[in-house]
């Protein structure tokens, strides 16, 4: 998958994280850290999907917030973002393969912000600088939040993003999954359900 599209993704899960922290979002990086033949019948190809969600293996990163299932070790990005003079870490797990990409991040929701998750929640689709072509209401377990699918151009291409946002009483949970196709795959399902708060 081209490189590029980490940068599109991260773009996107930063205006989203500060959204309802002021009236215009508006990030700015402070520091950065970074660690380090077809098939031809439908059951070869379900078997073919089965065996790569199989492959995925549970994660929990190093704070002891969350566990997800990612195809390998996801990198840990950690950066200081400011908007609307308040300013917060945002912590972000990314898995990037040939034709896939992987990603949960979160961040503490900064004092001052607007506390009503349905406002922060409206406030995250609404930043995000891409036609939302499907969104829908979901939960993980008490805490509500938004899956979203929408398109970015990418140099000549263009990518399909599937996006899950959540608000818990003092933060925001997002997870990005794309796959080279821009179908949902089996993949993106065992990511998107694999996650739990664990903190």
């Amino acid at each position: 998958m081209k490189k590029r599209i980490y940068s599109i993704l991260l773009a996107c899960l930063l205006i989203a994280a500060l959204a309802g922290c002021s009236k215009k979002a508006e990030a700015v990086v402070t520091d950065t850290t970074v660690a380090q033949s077809q098939e031809t019948t439908q059951e070869s190809k379900a078997s073919e999907a089965s065996a790569e969600a199989s492959a995925f293996t549970v994660f929990e990163d190093p704070n002891g917030v969350f566990t997800a299932s990612y195809p390998g070790t996801p990198k840990e990005m950690k950066q200081s973002v400011s908007s609307g003079g308040t300013s917060t870490d945002l912590y972000s797990y990314i898995l990037e393969e040939e034709n896939a990409l992987y990603n949960v991040m979160y961040n503490d929701i900064p004092e001052g912000s607007a506390t009503d998750p349905a406002t922060m929640l409206e406030g995250a689709v609404s930043n995000i600088p891409y036609t939302i072509e499907d969104s829908k209401d979901i939960t993980l377990g008490e805490y509500p939040g938004k899956e979203l699918k929408y398109s970015a151009p990418m140099q000549s291409d263009t990518i399909t993003i599937y996006h899950r946002v959540f608000i818990s009483e003092d933060r925001i949970y997002q997870l990005q999954a794309v796959s080279e196709s821009g179908e949902r795959t089996p993949e993106i399902d065992t990511f998107f359900e694999s996650f739990t708060l664990t903190k």
